[in-house]
This record gives structure tokens, sequence and C-alpha cells, in this order.
């Protein structure tokens, strides 16, 4: 076992947004607060950088753990919903014990248009649980507290500041039109610094890999799989093994965008289809993916990415993740992983 890590981008995703949710500063509208959960983990520069500019002190949840599941794990209505949507709970209601009467968590039919399918799409979970949300927790729908969960179009600039500015001046009448458009500029722009950060880390650790001699597995997943309970340091166990762990999104656009055998609507699932070409054209890249036991889409995902990467003459590995945390598992899948690579090397040499 090596005496350090691998470069891990999880890793450098995490702290930066950890970072980011240490920066709110106290503002004259007061606390707004913000559930670190599903897409919030690809949204918060976003969201963070649009509240703070209409005067807003940013109170964002801690990455989740145990603990955290523990305190909203009693006004989750179904067992069956995957596992990062059940954290979603426990943040509110972290939020909430912290005397944050202000919470945000905004429906988003749709994601921002990345071009890579046929349509840019949330999975319905991700895009409608505040409704779940509002619906299951009592304390939100209290006369103190005010849960905003307005339906945001995202992918569409122009309307998306009018249509926020519908929603927070609702409980914020003094907030002008004006300052909706300027924040959202700032917000947008910081998204796009935050995406292109992203890949240009995810570039460097593969190039810093390669100078190395490393092997880089793609471990591809959803935004949320960076949070730790969701992962339960997957990511760090495959780095343990000297091995460089980049994130899809680092390498989706390094593809042109793939033909799949079923509609291609899902922004994260373009993703990962593209990933995984990606993937067959690198000589010293795997690809092992995360999938949730309570997400329905995955049963389509997983079959189009194998395809894929079988086509193209690599192996498929997917990991099963959700409550249960057995890295020993997952350690043998990794291990069994890089064995038949090897043996499939041996052989074409």
């Amino acid at each position: 076992r090596p005496k350090e890590s691998a470069p891990n981008l999880y890793q450098f995703k995490l702290k930066r947004l950890v970072d980011l949710s240490a920066q709110g500063k106290p503002g004259p509208r007061g606390k707004i607060g913000l559930a670190l959960g599903m897409n919030m983990y690809e949204n918060l520069p976003f969201w963070h950088t649009f509240f703070t500019q209409l005067g807003f002190e940013v109170v964002v949840s801690p990455p989740s753990t145990v603990e955290l599941f523990a305190k909203g794990r009693y006004t989750i209505p179904s067992d069956t919903v995957c596992y990062p949507a059940k954290l979603m709970h426990g943040h509110i209601a972290d939020l909430l014990e912290r005397g944050v009467k202000t919470i945000f968590y905004p429906c988003m039919t749709y994601n921002f248009d990345e071009q890579k399918g046929d349509n840019h799409f949330n999975c319905p979970v991700v895009a409608y649980y505040p409704e779940l949300l509002h619906a299951n927790v009592a304390e939100l729908n209290e006369p103190d507290v005010h849960f905003l969960y307005p339906h945001v179009a995202v992918h569409r600039p122009k309307k998306f500041a009018e249509k926020i500015h519908g929603a927070l001046a609702a409980v914020f009448p003094d907030i002008t039109q004006r300052e909706v458009r300027a924040a959202a500029g700032a917000a947008y722009a910081a998204y796009d610094r935050w995406m292109q950060d992203v890949k240009a880390e995810g570039r460097r650790v593969i190039d810093e890999a390669r100078a190395a001699g490393r092997r880089i597995i793609v471990l591809a997943g959803r935004p949320y799989h960076i949070d730790p309970e969701i992962s339960h340091g997957i990511d760090a166990l495959i780095a343990s093994f000297d091995i460089a762990v980049v994130s899809e999104d680092c390498v989706a656009d390094l593809e042109e965008p793939v033909r799949v055998h079923v509609l291609n609507q899902w922004t994260y699932h373009a993703r990962l289809y593209n990933a995984a070409k990606y993937v067959t054209r690198q000589p010293d890249m795997e690809l092992v993916q995360l999938v949730s036991f309570g997400c329905g889409i995955d049963a389509i995902t997983t079959d189009e990415v194998r395809a894929i990467l079988e086509d193209g003459g690599k192996l498929y590995t997917q990991l099963k993740i959700d409550e249960i945390s057995n890295l020993g598992a997952v350690k043998i899948r990794i291990r069994s992983l890089l064995e038949a690579v090897e043996e499939r090397r041996r052989v074409h040499a």
C-alpha cells in the first residue's frame, strides 16, 4: 500500500464546496439556508453567489453523515427512494435546528443545457424532491418558516431572472428586478468558473497521472456522489491503490455526444455515456460506475454504459451504494478489475 494516495478529483470538489460554504457573511436581508445535497452539490456556486449578491447571509448544511441522516429520517415517506434523496430530510432538519427560518431549495425540471443529449432534464427525484419535503416536513409549514421551492429554469437565463424575482418578492417585497438581474449574471459567471475549474483540475490530474505512469479510474456517477456519506470513501479507497481518481464531468466533453439505444434526455446520464466512450479510447483508463439501489433510471444507464465499454473492449464494473457501506466487498471488486485488466494486458502483449 503506497505511503500517500494518488490525486483524487472527488476530494478537490468536496473541499472547494466546503470552503465556499464557510464564506457566508452577514447581510442586510438576513439568513437563507441551502441544503447541501442532490443537485446542490453542483449548483452551490450558482446559488451561493446569487443570494450573497442579493444581500443574504448564506448558511449551507454540512456534508452528510450518519448523524445528519438520523436527524431527518422520521419524515422520509418512502424507503424505496435513493439514499441521496433520503439524506435531504437530514439537511433540512440541520438548517432548522440552527435557527435558519428561510430555506431555499428550488424545483428544477431542467438542468443547465450541456448540448450532450436529446434533452437536459433532471431526474424526477432531483427535480421535484422539494415538493415532497414541503408535504412531509411539518416544520417547513410553520408560520415563522419560509420554505421557498419555486420552479426555476436555469437553462433560460433571460426567463430565469424574471421568474425567480416573482418567487422572492412574495417573501421579500423590497427585492427589485434590477437587483435580481445583476445577481443572476454573477451567479451564471460563478457557475461557469466552477465547472471550468473542475474540468481543468481533472485534466491536470490526468496529465500528472500519465507523467507518473499511474493508472486512472473515472469514478462515474452524479455530482452528489462526492458526498462522503453517499460514496462511503470509495474514491479514497481507489486512490489508496495508487490510482488517480477523476469524475465523469471532467472528461464528458472530450467526446462527441454519444448515440445510445434509449432516449438520452437526462443531463447527468448523458455525461456518463460520453465518459464511457472517452474511456474506451484511453489505454490507461478504466471506468467504475456508482449506482444507487433506489435509482430507477440507473436500470437504464447501467445497460448503456456497459454496452459502450464492452463494445470498446473495456471491462464494466458497477458498485451499488446506498445506506449499506461494506468497503470489503468494494475492495474485492476493484482488485478484481485491476487483475482482469492486467490479465488482458499480458494476453495482448
